[in-house]
């Protein structure tokens, strides 16, 4: 059971896709996994990534070259501890309209 948290919010005015795209590459290269998301029409998604302990300070340096990212590189990280974290992260896209539409495929039947 995964007892520790940190919680980031974060800015992007980049696109929305290529930025979830990047999002999803950086935390896979550190190893984390996202183990839950939500969509906020095209003006926010929330991701919970499960991460060891010892990349969450690279995973943040990594993410703040394409994100703001509100909280400091955390400080109190034991390096040498492989315990799990949960970081659930807020994202903010500065282009979202509030109207993201999901289409549904027609399916005959």
């Amino acid at each position: 059971m995964v007892k520790n948290k940190l919680n980031w919010q974060a800015f992007s005015s980049s696109n929305r896709h290529e930025t979830i795209e990047l999002l999803k590459d950086i935390i896979s290269k550190n190893d984390g996994y996202i183990i839950n998301f939500a969509m906020f029409s095209d003006l926010a998604i929330s991701l919970t990534v499960e991460i060891e302990e010892n990349k969450i300070s690279n995973l943040h340096r990594e993410l703040a070259s394409i994100v703001h990212i509100s909280e400091p590189e955390p400080e109190n990280i034991n390096l040498n501890a492989n315990t799990d974290w949960w970081i659930l992260m807020n994202v903010s896209f500065g282009k979202g309209q509030g109207n993201l539409k999901v289409e549904i495929p027609n399916v005959p039947g």
